[in-house]
């Protein structure tokens, strides 16, 4: 006799089919006496058919007897019918599980009792099981037709009537659980929907082997339009879908079950990689997606492979095998692909472009300023040269006068009183002493006016088409005095100071003309900074704090030339630093900044003279530009 105590497995526990076959464990209900009360279950669940009652309906006493005391014995709770109509009537208000139905009774027989209850919505589901004394094989038929699932024949044996009725009550909670996992799958896509229906209906109808299980695994992923296979731990295929198998042109998908890779039509290339992804998946037991695999198709095409992995487990979480899914993504990769060469092109375009542009602006730019600053200098050239001319001659002829005043008064020493007032009104002595020295002055300014039209001369002078010896401090300094303007003081603030710290630099292979364009904007950048950190400020405390740009020189140990140009501005973020020499790039307000003047500056130090540019910046505390390049262009 069974142990009535053994534990009632889950009805609702996700497990796969077991083997009608094998030992089923025994099903533990509360064990009462039959009434009309409620029945307290030790599981809950869903079926009110999992947990009901066991209805025997037989005219016969000992029978009922017999069977009553089998059942409860096994921890089934009974109930009992002497009638077909009694039965019918109990089952109106009493969940039951399943009906052993008499055949041969007075009255409503046990066929027709059988046609009433599968005719009833409420009851139909309900399995029934004959009890005969009768073997011949007609009744047996007609039992089946009528809907009934098994039969006992008189004398009952004890433990053929427990292992049908555990083995039918676990066939119709199986078949309970079956539907509810089928209207999930329904669930979820409605392109699949009517697709799944048929197939779940097909399943439904040829549930009876082990495989039922598997049959359904292969109709949910044959509808997949992927390519799904899976492998034990040692990558053996366990199973494929259709897809992978019409892929591999294989007859069916249990044609690849036992063969790895290496015996499919892939390269040994391809295998060795497919092996590595599934050793890489099995031992980190963690899923891979999307892993790009590239392959040659038997027309000797290349295919592009969009593959995920992802590990089985088994009931207790070990990892047993590996399962795939695969998609043939070439026309999107080659899509792609010429995409990113139409992309590529495009941004090679646009580089060339902007680097035109930044040519063009570069050449009109010194273009302007150089005839602007030439022609200054050639008109300053010829007045400054008459001016220059005539100054020697006028000493000579003021010293030709005095001279003559001289010898006018060695012979008329005591001239009229008109003279002698004259003399003293006009303080002929402080003229004779003053006058040279003011013709001297006038020379100074004629000699500094030349040296201001040599540097504009030097600032605009072009270049050639190779890098020519220059003085890199005459660039700066012809860079500083067309920037004087800017420099000195005004109502707003005081003078901005230019501190140099020169070094000893020799002649510099380099072109001049567009090297002083890089000190043009870095020092032009330099005074608008200065002057956005004196807004809000008043004279005084900038007079305290006072402005300055710093530019000093040194020769590295490299044969580098390096130049500094640094302020004490208001600096730059992070951000900004980042996008200073970008073509189009400035914080300067509409209508006020290009975003040329620094990506001009970095084209001409890096392709123009192989060196670099950096900048160094810190908020509230300035920014220092850096200009490295060789002596001598390579």
């Amino acid at each position: 006799m069974p142990n009535a105590q053994s534990p009632m497995p889950n009805p609702n526990a996700q497990s796969p089919i077991p083997n009608p076959q094998s030992p089923i464990p025994n099903p533990h209900f509360a064990m009462t006496a039959f009434s009309t009360n409620s029945i307290t279950l030790n599981n809950p669940v869903t079926n009110p058919f999992d947990n009901g009652i066991i209805l025997i309906v037989d005219d016969v006493p000992n029978n009922l007897k017999v069977l009553s005391d089998t059942l409860a014995n096994a921890g089934f709770e009974v109930a009992i019918a002497t009638s077909g109509e009694s039965a019918l009537q109990q089952l109106e208000h009493t969940p039951v599980s399943l009906i052993l139905l008499d055949v041969m009774m007075p009255g409503m027989d046990g066929f027709e009792t059988c046609q009433r209850i599968k005719a009833n919505a409420k009851t139909r589901n309900i399995p029934i099981i004959f009890i005969t004394a009768l073997s011949e094989s007609v009744n047996k038929v007609t039992g089946f037709e009528l809907g009934a699932i098994d039969y006992i024949t008189k004398p009952f044996q004890q433990g053929e009537v427990l292992a049908r009725v555990r083995t039918h009550l676990k066939l119709n909670q199986l078949s309970q659980s079956l539907e509810a996992r089928n209207t999930e799958l329904q669930q979820l896509t409605q392109q699949l929907e009517q697709r799944v229906s048929e197939r779940t209906q097909e399943l439904f109808a040829s549930i009876e082997t082990l495989k039922q299980t598997q049959q359904l695994m292969r109709l949910v992923f044959d509808t997949i339009p992927y390519w799904v296979g899976w492998k034990d731990i040692n990558s053996v295929y366990l199973g494929c879908n259709q897809s992978l198998a019409d892929m591999l042109n294989l007859s069916s998908p249990d044609e690849i079950v036992g063969k790895t890779d290496y015996d499919l039509n892939f390269s040994k290339e391809e295998c060795d990689w497919f092996l590595m992804c599934d050793r890489r998946v099995i031992e980190s037991e963690q899923a891979e997606f999307h892993i790009i695999d590239r392959v040659l198709r038997a027309d000797g095409q290349q295919a592009w492979l969009d593959t995920s992995k992802m590990p089985l487990r088994d009931v207790n979480g070990n990892v047993f095998g590996i399962l795939f899914v695969t998609k043939d993504i070439t026309e999107r990769q080659q899509a792609e692909e010429e995409l990113k060469q139409q992309k590529q092109n495009l941004e090679q375009a646009l580089a060339e472009l902007q680097h035109t542009q930044v040519q063009l602006v570069q050449s009109e730019k010194m273009s302007a300023l150089g005839n602007l600053v030439a022609g200054v200098a050639h008109e300053i050239n010829n007045p400054v040269g008459f001016l220059g001319g005539n100054i020697q001659p006028a000493l000579d002829y003021i010293k030709d006068i005095f001279g003559l005043v001289d010898l006018y008064q060695q012979k008329y020493p005591n001239p009229d009183a008109e003279i002698q007032d004259e003399i003293e009104a006009i303080d002929l002595d402080y003229i004779r002493e003053d006058l040279p020295k003011l013709v001297g002055s006038m020379r100074e300014g004629v000699k500094r006016i030349r040296d201001i039209s040599t540097s504009l001369r030097t600032f605009s002078r072009a270049d050639s088409d190779r890098p020519v010896a220059c003085n890199i401090h005459d660039g700066i300094e012809s860079t500083i005095l067309i920037l004087k303007h800017r420099l000195k003081a005004s109502e707003s603030r005081p003078e901005i100071q230019v501190i140099r710290e020169y070094g000893q630099l020799p002649l510099v292979e380099c072109f001049a003309g567009q090297l002083n364009q890089v000190f043009i904007n870095i020092l032009a950048n330099a005074i608008e900074a200065l002057e956005e950190s004196n807004i809000d400020r008043s004279f005084e405390e900038i007079q305290t704090n006072p402005n300055w740009i710093a530019i000093s020189t040194q020769v590295s140990d490299s044969k580098q030339v390096i130049i500094s140009i640094k302020d004490n501005g208001l600096g730059m973020s992070e951000e900004i630093k980042q996008k200073v020499f970008d073509h189009l790039f400035t914080t300067k307000s509409v209508g006020k900044g290009t975003g040329l003047g620094l990506a001009i500056a970095r084209q001409i130090i890096v392709e123009k003279h192989g060196g670099s540019i950096t900048v160094n910046s810190t908020l509230g505390k300035g920014t220092e530009f850096v200009l490295e390049f060789p002596i001598i262009k390579n």
